[in-house]
């Protein structure tokens, strides 16, 4: 967009004057755009337990530059060889990308303190484990243990699905692996160590294991709030793209930028 900017202001144009039907319908196609991803931001500000009030307010600042983006696209649509018009246009384009990218690092931020979240239930959860002082409270806290870890679970493996960083997807699901053994070897090994409280081999098997998943939980921790910098080069390509797109008076390229960043945020694998 900068560069956009910076390149735009070419004069007024020699060209025929009059209206441009694909602008027409890309006017019409950026409208239905931003009210697709306006209906996805609705649904997770909505469902959302933590930036609720944030993403709300991104919502709605997505909705007024989308306005403002559709007035001035049919505005240039109306007289294409405007270049005042088409200065209006580009502003536009501009705020709605702002908005839009704002958006989406919320619901990101959301995601991220939303599996945090759940890592501390479960860390909670892991230490009732450690202190239980017979086999059934131990049965008991296990299998609180156990529901914790079904829900984690489900929102690691969502999150490792959004990851772009090949290796940051790699140490989540090392992490998410490691879990699961060392969690289902946790119970036999606090057994035995009830059982044999005195024996040191017992005990020093018991907090091995619960070293184990501590370090599995930190590991999880650290791959979904690791920053990819495969993702920032992409993010400056794409904003490379667009602005060459309008400098051609095609903003074609600018909805499927922010299509493809919405269908990789909005997916159903999103949600899976």
């Amino acid at each position: 967009v900068t560069t956009l900017v910076n390149t735009s202001n070419k004069g007024p144009s020699t060209k025929k004057k009059g209206r441009s039907k694909k602008a027409h319908v890309l006017a019409v196609s950026v409208e239905q755009a931003t009210q697709n991803f306006l209906e996805k931001g609705e649904q997770i500000a909505k469902d959302s337990q933590d930036l609720k009030e944030e993403l709300i307010a991104a919502v709605e600042d997505v909705r007024k530059q989308g306005e403002t983006m559709r007035m001035a696209s049919s505005d240039f649509a109306d007289d294409p060889c405007s270049s005042v018009k088409r200065g209006t246009m580009v502003r536009a384009a501009r705020a709605l990308l702002s908005a839009v990218t704002r958006l989406l690092i919320l619901a990101d931020m959301a995601d991220v303190t939303r599996l945090l979240s759940h890592l501390k239930i479960v860390e909670e959860a892991l230490e009732g484990v450690k202190n239980a002082i017979n086999e059934q409270d131990l049965a008991n806290r296990f299998k609180e243990f156990g529901k914790e870890m079904v829900k984690l679970n489900y929102v690691a493996a969502r999150r490792q699905q959004e990851l772009k960083d090949p290796q940051c997807r790699d140490e989540m699901a090392a992490a998410r692996g490691a879990l699961k053994k060392n969690a289902t070897m946790l119970y036999t090994a606090s057994q035995a160590f009830l059982r044999h409280p005195d024996v040191a081999a017992t005990r020093a098997n018991r907090d091995y294991v619960f070293k184990q998943v501590q370090e599995a939980i930190g590991g999880i921790s650290s791959a979904a709030q690791a920053s990819s910098p495969t993702d920032e080069k992409h993010g400056h390509a794409g904003i490379g793209e667009l602005a060459a797109a309008l400098n051609e008076f095609d903003v074609s390229h600018f909805f499927h930028f922010n299509s493809s960043i919405v269908n990789m945020t909005f997916s159903p694998s999103f949600n899976s």
